[in-house]
């Protein structure tokens, strides 16, 4: 049912809107599956490792596939890769033979029938590993803004790095930034903003903690040690 208000309230809320004194919400994105690949260039045959989150929301709860085991594509080409359970997950495909050029990695969420797209581009030259993981592009909006990142691996009980200014070194063997990690980030400046995933944390100069990454709860800010 429509709600209709007396011409006063409209006229008080349309100056508290005009004063800034009434937040405007923003409509809700669409819900569906994102991706982040790394790294988004190299010759044939280089590993893309794809990692992808917000897929369906009762993906995990169900235990139904979020990304079918073969059903990625790139440039339109099958690729071969496991299944990815889950609201979260990784998989890897290898670069087809094709020729150099800009190609569409096209990830479907089988349960909304959605899909996220990124593209990579297929250079000359042979395979090159590098050791470099996929922190580094996930933080590349704090390029020159952080230095290295600790991250707690439960599985193995031990701490491991990732350092900016020795991005291609075999010292980095944090893999990736997980959803309920406990992190901690060395920045080089205040009011460092990182948006991870759609949680926001406000970062001061040096080092600062986040217990649960992406868990948000206003009692557990980032810390400064």
């Amino acid at each position: 049912m429509k709600m209709k208000f007396p011409k006063p309230f409209k006229l008080v809320m349309a100056l508290a809107l005009a004063a800034g004194l009434v937040p405007i919400m923003a409509a809700p994105a669409q819900a569906g599956i994102q991706i982040e690949i790394f790294p988004i260039s190299g010759p044939v045959g280089t590993e893309v490792y794809i990692s992808y989150y917000n897929a369906y929301a009762h993906a995990w709860e169900w235990e139904n596939p979020a990304v079918l085991p073969n059903s990625t594509t790139f440039g339109g080409l099958p690729t071969t890769h496991g299944i990815g359970r889950g609201i979260e997950g990784a998989f890897t495909i290898v670069v087809p033979d094709v020729p150099p050029g800009d190609y569409e990695i096209i990830v479907t969420d089988q349960n909304l029938e959605l899909r996220a797209t990124a593209i990579f581009t297929v250079t000359e030259g042979p395979v090159v590993r590098n050791p470099s993981t996929i922190v580094g592009h996930t933080l590349e909006r704090l390029n020159g803004k952080y230095e290295r990142v600790w991250g707690y691996d439960t599985a193995t009980q031990t701490w491991k790095v990732y350092d900016s200014s020795k991005s291609a070194q075999p010292i980095n063997d944090l893999q990736a930034l997980e959803r309920g990690q406990t992190i901690w980030i060395e920045t080089t400046e205040d009011d460092v903003i990182l948006n991870w995933r759609g949680t926001i944390y406000f970062l001061k100069k040096g080092w600062n903690l986040i217990d649960s990454l992406g868990n948000w709860d206003m009692s557990k800010l980032p810390l400064q040690p």
